[in-house]
């Protein structure tokens, strides 16, 4: 991509102003004329040229004044002199105000072609760099809009798994009184009892709603909490889920020296659920009974390490290294995006300035999550 260049040319002296207009116009897409260093810093404010090509001796205002007004502004305008005066102090003053040219009149027309074209170069090239720079950050929000969508399918689904045993239950009383009152069958306390008993399910789905709800309008922002509590209320979200595919959840921290931490509430939920979410689909994938994921803690030399395990059969070798790159996935498109574990490592990396690594011993694979327990701001 060719960045449309604006030049500024700056000349007092008409005849050489008239001649060097004509090589400069065919260089850039827009070229602004000033008479003098006054004018120049006024075009200058109007058009934000991106090459300034001045003489240094002018009337009303120098171009080292001008230069200097400029590079006030913006330190890293591109700037080229011309001048009949060879001495010293000129070089000095350019030298020191950055530069990126000096050439003496006559002005060597070939010279100052080459010159502007090096620095043309330069700023099509930064245009570039802008432009990839751009398409990064567009990919990344792309990236994590794609992974709230995927996230809150996922959550959806973890509602239904918690709703689907209270909901039998409470539809297994209301048919056994109805059918009891009809035959005439039911006692005052069978009827109490299966009230009491849709009045229990009806409370567990209004706590399960409550504690999704909180989790999905919950605001990021840093809190200082108990580890071992939050673990648990996330965890809370995946009971249903893991019960449901016989997955046997087992905390190795119950009963551990609380650990106080300051983080960004809702982004370690997300990882763990990422994290717990694929091992889950791993046992489902590879039909593995007795499937177990434990997640352990250690607090050790100012940090805490999250260790969540699994049976689930292992990642191979030649997988391990791409787990972690975005939209890397062994599961059907239909099944999954490949953004879990990337946005993961992109959270415990850039906003827990942690670290998050996996291994397989044998059929188990082995997610840490390190984070320093003294978290930068």
């Amino acid at each position: 991509m060719n960045k449309n260049i604006i030049i500024l040319y700056v000349e007092d002296d008409e005849y050489i102003r008239e001649n060097t207009k004509r090589p400069l116009s065919y260089l850039c897409d827009k070229l602004i004329i000033a008479k003098d260093g006054k004018e120049g810093l006024e075009l200058y404010n109007k058009y934000n040229p991106d090459l300034v090509v001045a003489d240094i001796k002018m009337p009303h205002m120098t171009g080292i004044e001008m230069c200097r007004a400029i590079k006030e502004v913006n330190p890293n305008q591109h700037f080229i002199f011309t001048t009949a005066h060879n001495e010293d102090s000129y070089f000095i003053e350019a030298i020191e105000m950055q530069v990126d040219g000096y050439i003496l009149k006559p002005i060597d027309y070939d010279l100052l072609e080459n010159k502007i074209e090096n620095i043309l170069e330069q700023i099509n090239l930064k245009a570039e760099n802008i432009l990839q720079k751009e398409k990064i950050i567009q990919q990344n929000i792309d990236i994590l809009e794609q992974s709230k969508n995927v996230q809150m399918g996922e959550l959806i689904s973890n509602i239904a798994h918690q709703w689907r045993q209270p909901l039998n239950a409470i539809t297994t009383a209301l048919s056994a009184i109805q059918i009891k009152k009809n035959l005439n069958d039911i006692t005052e306390e069978e009827e109490t009892e299966l009230l009491n008993m849709i009045d229990e399910n009806s409370h567990f789905l209004s706590e399960t709603i409550d504690i999704f709800r909180n989790y999905i309008i919950e605001k990021k922002e840093k809190k200082n909490i108990i580890l071992q509590d939050r673990i648990n209320t996330t965890l809370s979200i995946l009971e249903s889920s893991l019960n449901n595919h016989n997955i046997k959840f087992i905390k190795d921290f119950e009963g551990s020296e609380p650990i106080n931490i300051d983080i960004i509430i809702g982004e370690l939920d997300q990882v763990i659920i990422n994290i717990i979410n694929n091992s889950k689909d791993n046992f489902i994938k590879n039909c593995i009974n007795n499937g177990y994921i434990k997640l352990s803690l250690l607090n050790i030399n100012n940090k805490v390490i999250i260790s969540i395990e699994d049976n689930a059969g292992g990642i191979p070798v030649n997988i391990l290294p791409k787990i972690f790159d975005p939209y890397f996935t062994t599961k059907h498109k239909s099944q999954g995006t490949g953004l879990g574990l990337y946005i993961s490592k992109n959270i415990i990396e850039k906003s827990f300035f942690g670290k998050l690594s996996a291994k397989t011993v044998g059929n188990k694979t082995i997610i840490d999550i390190e984070l320093p327990l003294n978290i930068k701001s």
